[in-house]
This record gives C-alpha cells, sequence and structure tokens, in this order.
C-alpha cells in the first residue's frame, strides 16, 4: 500500500496517539522526530495524518484503542488514518473492520517515514523543522530510549512474543550517541527501556552486555541519572547489582515482575524461576542496596487460582516488602496456551482480587515513602499542568514548592515532608 504520494495533503501536519508501554511510547517519539525532519509540523486537532500506536497486552487495552480511534476520527475529521503497534499484529481481522487507510507494524511504519520525502521546497522544509512553537506532548522531563526490542519467553499468558518478535538489540554506538545529543538537549535523566532490558546483547554477542552497556552511559558529561525500566528477576546478575550499589548515577529503583505469588500458578504461566529464587535474588538486592526501591507486577486470575492461590500471593508480597504493586485482572488472547486452559476465574472474583491487592499496594507504597521523611533527595523536575513535581531516584514522586521557579528537565536537591509525598 502506497503511503502518502507526495505533496497530496492540504497541510503537512499530524498527530500521534499511543497506548502501551514505555517500548510503545519510545517507537512513538521516534517517528515523531522523523516526521518533524520530513517537515511535519505536530498539531493538536484537524491534523491531515492521525498515526495511532496501539497496545494489545489485554482486552482493557484493546478497548481503549477502539476508543482512542474513535476520537482519532473526530479531533482529526480529514486526517489519513494510520494504525500501527501490537493490536493490528494480532488482530488484523478486527482493525481492517475499522476500516483505516493504513495498518502497519512500528518499524515498517518507521522505514517507509524514512525514506518519505514532503516536499520538494527545501526553505519550507527548512523552516518547518525549524519551528520553535511546534508542541511535544511525548517530551518529557526524562529521556526514554529503547535499547532492546522482542521476546522468546513464550509465558503462557503473554503475545509479546507474537507481536514484538525474536530479541533484538540496539548498536550501542546508536545508543550513546543518541543519548548524548539527548544530554546536550537538557536531559538529565535517561530511562532505559526493552521487553527483556536485562538480555540486552544476547542477539548480537551471545552474552548480555546490559552492565558494559551502562558504565559506557556512566562517563557521559552531565548524564546525573539513569533508570531501567523493567527487568526479570532471572536477568539481574550479581555484577549490575555491585554496580547499582556503587554508582549513585544508577536510580535505586528496579521493576521487577513477579506475576504470581503460588509457585503451581508460575509454573502454569511458564515463568522461568520459582518463589524460592525469586526470594532469594530480592533479599541479595536488598542486603546490598537496603533502600531500594523494588516495585513488581501481579496478574490476578489466572486460570486455575484458587482463594488459596490468592492469599499465598498476598503472603509473598507481603514478605518481599515490594513497594509498589502494578495489578492486573488476567485477560485471554486466542494466540495464547492461557486461552485454552480450564478453571478459568469469574470476573467478580478478579475484581474483588484486584481490590484487595489494590489496598495492599497503597498500604505498602505509604509505607515505603515514608522511610525517607526528613531527608534529602535528589529529584528530577518534571511538569504536570500548572504543578512541578520532582521524581526521586527511588520512583516516587513529591510536590514542589508552588512558590518555587523551576526548570523542566533539572535535578535540585529537596527535603521529604510528609505533605509533600505524593
Amino acid at each position: 500500500m502506497i503511503l502518502i504520494k507526495k505533496n497530496s495533503m492540504k497541510n503537512n501536519t499530524f498527530k500521534i496517539y499511543t497506548l502501551g508501554c514505555k517500548v510503545n511510547q519510545y517507537d512513538s517519539n521516534y517517528i515523531q522526530k522523523i516526521l518533524i525532519k520530513k517537515g511535519f509540523i505536530l498539531n493538536d486537532n484537524d491534523s491531515s495524518l492521525a498515526i495511532i500506536n496501539t497496545c494489545a497486552v489485554t482486552k482493557k487495552a484493546i478497548k481503549k484503542c477502539r476508543n482512542l480511534i474513535k476520537k482519532a476520527r473526530k479531533e482529526n475529521p480529514n486526517a489519513k488514518i494510520i494504525i500501527t503497534g501490537c493490536w493490528p499484529k494480532i488482530y488484523k481481522k478486527e482493525v481492517i473492520a475499522l476500516n483505516p487507510d493504513i495498518i502497519t507494524e512500528n518499524s515498517k511504519l518507521i522505514k517507509k517515514f524514512n525514506n518519505f520525502i514532503v516536499s520538494k521546497n527545501k526553505n519550507n522544509l527548512k523552516n518547518n523543522c525549524q519551528n520553535k512553537n511546534i508542541k511535544n506532548k511525548l517530551d518529557r522531563s526524562r529521556y526514554f530510549i529503547k535499547i532492546q526490542d522482542g521476546c522468546e519467553q513464550f509465558c503462557s499468558y503473554c503475545i509479546i512474543p507474537y507481536t514484538r518478535g525474536k530479541l533484538k538489540s540496539s548498536d550501542m554506538e546508536d545508543v550513546i550517541s543518541e543519548i548524548k545529543l539527548a544530554v546536550n538537549n537538557g536531559f538529565k535523566e535517561i530511562v532505559l527501556c526493552g521487553i527483556h532490558l536485562g538480555l540486552y546483547g544476547v542477539d548480537k554477542n551471545s552474552k548480555k552486555l546490559l552492565v558494559p552497556f551502562i558504565k559506557e552511559l556512566l562517563k557521559i558529561n552531565n548524564l546525573e541519572r539513569i533508570r531501567l525500566s523493567s527487568i526479570e528477576i532471572s536477568e539481574i546478575d550479581e555484577e549490575l547489582i555491585n554496580l547499582m550499589y556503587k554508582n549513585n548515577k544508577i536510580c535505586r529503583h528496579l521493576h521487577i515482575p513477579l506475576q504470581s505469588g503460588c509457585n503451581k500458578i508460575l509454573k502454569l504461566m511458564n515463568r522461568p524461576y520459582n518463589l524460592a529464587y525469586f526470594k532469594n535474588k530480592i533479599l541479595r538486592i536488598k542486603k546490598i542496596i537496603p533502600e531500594i526501591s523494588i516495585t513488581t507486577d501481579i496478574i490476578v486470575g489466572f486460570p486455575g487460582e484458587t482463594k488459596k492461590d490468592f492469599n499465598d500471593t498476598l503472603k509473598f508480597i507481603k514478605y518481599i516488602k515490594f513497594s509498589k504493586l502494578h495489578i492486573f485482572p488476567f485477560s485471554e488472547h486466542e494466540k495464547t496456551i492461557a486461552s485454552k486452559m480450564i478453571n478459568k476465574v469469574s470476573d467478580k472474583d478478579k475484581k474483588k482480587r484486584v481490590e484487595i491487592l489494590l489496598k495492599l499496594s497503597k498500604v505498602i507504597e505509604n509505607r515505603y515513602k515514608k522511610k525517607f521523611i526528613g531527608k534529602k533527595l535528589n529529584v528530577v523536575i518534571e511538569k504536570r499542568g500548572k504543578n512541578y513535581i520532582g521524581k526521586t531516584s527511588y520512583y516516587f514522586d513529591v510536590k514542589l514548592d508552588s512558590n518555587n521557579k523551576y526548570k523542566k528537565k533539572d535535578i535540585i536537591n529537596v527535603k521529604i515532608k510528609l505533605p509533600n509525598i505524593i
């Protein structure tokens, strides 16, 4: 399918709508950069091009995708509609039924845009690219960069191996160049993203390169913080833990998915660990870095999960003392093994269990944050609406004094007070 004919649009404007993980968000940001380089201008409404970068990790996510496409059409009635991301990769017929102009994968869309010339008028292109009034809604105070993609784990509930494909690592030199450019543009914190971050380099060198890569990043002038977005427990080794301990530039936060605190369910999920392995690794991490924030993902209502299994998960969560939970009711995908499993948990029971975990998460989150009251911590300045927020190395946020003037992306030292903890 032809993407867009040269000069076929009345105005070279675009808008991107994004759902899903940080990897998806990075892809959207990358597409945005390419389009701006090609002469497009980011626009809030009535754009000539509307790109919807979708997620399909849960049924709820797919429902949000449908609503987002309706919203995109309403806000951009004359736009060419492009649907990309994970949803069309596995449910293409459903997406075709929505009658978009183009359906494609992120990687193919990026390639098409890279080869696409918007205008023959070089002066017009130059003016568009230098437009200082471009409103970048994907711009943040922290720079998110994808260094790895793909998954070959095939957990029984997960569609990511089908949507993202095999392990793929970005070239180290290319990533370092991009990060240096981001730092030169004022970013003080870099967030490393990937589906299997800990396996960075394995597909190219048959060995993990995450630690050597981080060591190279630590040499970059004016880069003050490095954060890992998410990492599997089986991918955390002694070398990484020790590097984090020795270098305060690496954020004291790890997001490590647990999914279930019951060995029976973990086996059904085809997770690559058991509770003893998970517990021992966490205890080792906390022994070396006692104050570290460890957040996690929990799937509720997996097929076969009894009330006892759920209670075992509650006990394990309390034992580990996570600093925050991300909770997901089990969502069935027809391509996965879990969709064919028996002993399904009712939606009613899922909802009850989610509510119990949400209450627990609030308790453990508040308990963890209170440990820092009276201490001074470095925070990166973010703006949400009219308010300035500071994100700590430990991943929790604090409200900043509204009487002071702040500069987004800067890192400042603040004293943590109970009223200011978010």
